[in-house]
């Protein structure tokens, strides 16, 4: 709880709303988040992203593997994580800066 606790206070003192506000967008946009099983992505994805992640972080290799499941584009801001899947031939990254033009 001590980390909620934490996001709530950075996002007021960073946000030009106040309480209430922050509480109705950060409601609003855990309604949109869908949690999934690991269990319902496959054995092979998450081998495939094992290999991919092992020598970079091997704790992403669930974020890795549910994109490989939903044939998807991983949104990461970690630059190390980016190369060394490049370096791997994985190459699909979501582009926020693109996104906003």
């Amino acid at each position: 709880m001590l980390k909620s606790s934490c996001i709530k206070n950075e996002s007021l003192q960073k946000a030009k709303a106040g309480e209430e506000e922050v509480y109705e967008f950060l409601n609003k946009t855990l309604q949109k988040i869908h949690f999934v099983n690991e269990e319902l992505i496959s054995v092979e994805n998450f081998i495939t992203a094992y290999h991919l992640c092992k020598e970079v972080d091997e704790k992403d290799t669930p974020f890795v593997a549910l994109t490989l499941e939903m044939e998807a584009h991983l949104w990461t801001r970690d630059q190390e994580l980016k190369e060394g899947l490049r370096r791997k031939g994985f190459d699909r990254f979501f582009d926020e800066n693109e996104e906003k033009e």
